[in-house]
């Protein structure tokens, strides 16, 4: 078999970068990201980091010590993001046939048609045009597989020297390189796999390959046999140009605040049934069932929780027809007596849109109106949002002279 050339393609610190795209006074700044309702940090740039701040931290115990040193805030915007993302993929692309997009900031890229001497210089290319095009900074590793580009690719971020691009072929000590390397950073092994690892004082990639492959079968699986044996250079993981079809479609979310009556859990659920349809299009399938959650606030000691299993009349991607039919059993789930902090839809038994089984016994769906609440105590908190830049035409920067 030919020699690979495996990529992956990484932005650095992606939701801070996509928001210093389109708020450039936060460049050089303190930056954060806040997760659903302004909870956690969930996005840190270097000089946050810088400033002792951690990832998942909860915002309101720092809000304070943020204000004093001048930090840039952000709601997290997931449309933003989302389109940003597609942009980014849209560049890399242009460059190469197969790509893997592996998440909403990295893909793995095969550039095996690329020859030897160009191959550098391309990954080069792609980073400036990238930045010069969306203007979001990536990091690129390059390797005979999976594995080992996504740990370049790690490299790449964390070594300046690299200016952004790390190739294995040029790293002439690697094998000693790998002694000075955590297990945790290898892509597939995992917190519960590097946990069982420590036990056995087995801390670095160098130690790690050196076990035995029937031992390292035992702790993990053949997963981890595979990521052993890419870590010694075999090629192992293919890169997977279609997407795998998903098992289940879920639109959950936290409300902004605690929420008693029954008219705002169902417009909450309403909206999530928009959303998961929308992810059902998108992915071109069908949900021929679906369950539904409603729970407590388990930080005030609310465990109550209740879910059911619906079975559709048939499949579908159609919001009137799926609300219509989940509105009775949303009903028979609540309480008017608990106060409730989240509910949500899970799709699930997803076939391709263009296989639909009929029945000849299918009763008349009776189409329920959604509630409309003038006041909104379901939806999230954002305080810090910014415009939907790149997907609302009423939300698209302006230059003035």
């Amino acid at each position: 078999m030919k020699n690979k050339k495996i990529g992956l393609i990484d932005c650095n610190n992606f939701y801070i970068s996509v928001e210093r795209v389109f708020n450039p006074e936060s460049i050089g700044k303190p930056t954060v990201v806040l997760s659903n309702n302004d909870g956690a940090i969930i996005s840190r740039s270097q000089e946050a980091k810088a400033l002792g701040i951690k990832m998942g931290e909860p915002f309101f115990q720092k809000r304070e010590f943020m204000e004093q040193n001048g930090f840039c805030v952000y709601s997290s915007n997931y449309n933003l993001y989302g389109d940003m993302s597609d942009r980014v993929m849209s560049v890399i692309k242009r460059f190469a046939k197969e790509v893997e997009v592996y998440s909403i900031d990295e893909c793995f890229v095969d550039f095996s048609n690329i020859d030897d001497e160009d191959l550098i210089p391309t990954l080069h290319y792609i980073k400036d045009e990238v930045k010069r095009v969306v203007g979001i900074p990536v990091s690129i590793g390059v390797g005979p597989n999976k594995t080992l580009a996504k740990l370049t690719s790690h490299m790449a971020k964390q070594t300046s020297s690299y200016n952004g691009v790390c190739s294995y072929w040029e790293l002439t000590s690697f094998k000693t390189m790998m002694y000075d390397i955590d297990l945790s950073e290898v892509w597939g092994i995992g917190r519960k796999w590097a946990k069982k690892f420590k036990s056995l004082e087995v801390y670095s990639v160098g130690q790690f390959v050196n076990l035995t492959d029937a031992l390292i079968r035992k702790l993990t699986n053949v997963n981890g046999l595979r990521t052993k044996h890419e870590l010694q250079g075999m090629y192992c993981h293919k890169v997977q140009v279609k997407p795998k079809q998903k098992k289940n479609i879920a639109s959950t979310r936290s409300f902004g605040s605690d929420v008693q009556e029954f008219d705002q859990i169902a417009e909450a659920m309403y909206s999530y049934v928009e959303s998961g349809i929308r992810k059902l299009k998108t992915n071109k399938l069908n949900a021929s069932r679906c369950s539904i959650f409603v729970s407590g606030n388990i930080h005030k000691g609310q465990n109550h929780y209740k879910s059911i299993d619906i079975i559709l009349q048939k499949p579908t991607q159609s919001v009137e027809e799926v609300w219509s039919q989940i509105y009775p059993h949303l009903q028979s789930i609540y309480s008017n007596s608990k106060k409730y902090k989240k509910c949500g839809i899970v799709f699930n038994n997803l076939a391709n849109e263009n296989i639909i089984q009929t029945t000849l016994f299918v009763d008349e769906i009776e189409f329920v109106k959604p509630p409309e609440n003038k006041n909104k105590m379901w939806e999230m908190k954002q305080n810090f949002i910014t415009k939907k830049y790149t997907t609302n035409w009423d939300e698209i920067p302006c230059v003035t002279n």
